[in-house]
């Protein structure tokens, strides 16, 4: 080896490509992160060096999300070496490039859940709240009316439960139905399962069901890989229990149709994440 190789060899790595690197990764965790919300979103450069707009998409994931944490000021900022961090009333609750499961875990440090895993926090800081009555009587007068409002958290059908608010000229309804992970991915195994069209092998799947779970059944068929997939997906730890829609409307029947806007959009959503892992369920391990 040459004494030119050598110092070739051992060279310090160029800074400015670590760095870019590092933003790109860190942007690119972000996207993840989001999409499990927003599935569209696809962030280049220039879109992760606007914070502003990068904080909006932050905030509509979380109405999606369904955590209860409408209430804070959701930022994402530009850090040292291009990093993206995520803020929550200006404390930081981590790096894009973290985990999905340890931003998780920092957002669930910041719930208050009542006995129905519904959130106990209301999202406008103060103004009148309300258990809404049946009927559309009082719903009519409060939505045609100037002031800012909120109501509790309704039942209705379906495991599905509702509230309702405006502040200022936006008036809003939010649709949640829980989703946890363990169910949905549940649901995409049983789904892998009922997909496949060899008969033998859908029976063997199912005989593995009965000892170890559905879910064992079939990584165990997938290989390693895609557990280790499994394991790293955003779409496990943040999945989509609730869809939020918005107008400036004050018309009752406005916000009827805000209430069917919002079901059917959850019901979507909540559909193309199970399909998701039904994808993700149904490669096979490498």
């Amino acid at each position: 080896m040459t004494q030119a190789s050598k110092i070739k060899k051992t060279a310090a790595p160029d800074t400015a490509q670590v760095a870019q690197d590092a933003e790109a990764g860190s942007r690119m965790a972000l996207q993840a992160l989001l999409r499990t919300a927003l599935p569209d979103l696809n962030l280049d450069a220039r879109e992760a060096a606007n914070t502003a707009e990068l904080s909006a998409a932050l905030t509509r994931a979380h109405e999606a999300w369904g955590l209860g944490l409408r209430h804070i000021q959701h930022e994402v900022r530009l850090e040292e070496g291009g990093l993206l961090g995520l803020y929550a009333d200006g404390a930081r609750v981590g790096g894009a490039q973290d985990g999905p499961e340890v931003l998780a875990s920092a957002y669930a440090t910041m719930q208050a859940l009542d006995a129905d895993g519904l959130s106990s926090w209301p999202v406008l800081p103060e103004g009148h709240r309300f258990t809404l009555e049946a009927g559309t009587r009082q719903i009519r007068v409060l939505v045609e009316d100037g002031r800012d409002f909120e109501s509790h958290w309704t039942v209705h059908t379906g495991g599905l439960h509702f509230r309702t608010g405006r502040r200022g000229d936006d008036l809003w309804v939010e649709a949640f139905r829980a989703a946890l992970g363990r169910d949905l991915v549940q649901d995409a195994a049983w789904e892998v399962v009922e997909r496949i069209k060899d008969r033998a092998l859908r029976r063997e799947l199912q005989r593995r069901a009965e000892e170890k779970g559905i879910l064992g059944a079939v990584l165990g068929a997938r290989g390693e890989a895609v557990e280790a997939s499994m394991r790293r997906s955003p779409g496990l730890h943040f999945t989509v229990s609730a869809a939020v829609m918005h107008t400036s409307a004050r018309t009752l029947e406005a916000w009827k149709a805000l209430q069917k806007e919002a079901v059917a959009a959850l019901e979507a959503a909540q559909k193309s994440q199970v399909d998701r892992l039904v994808d993700l369920l149904g490669r096979t391990g490498r």
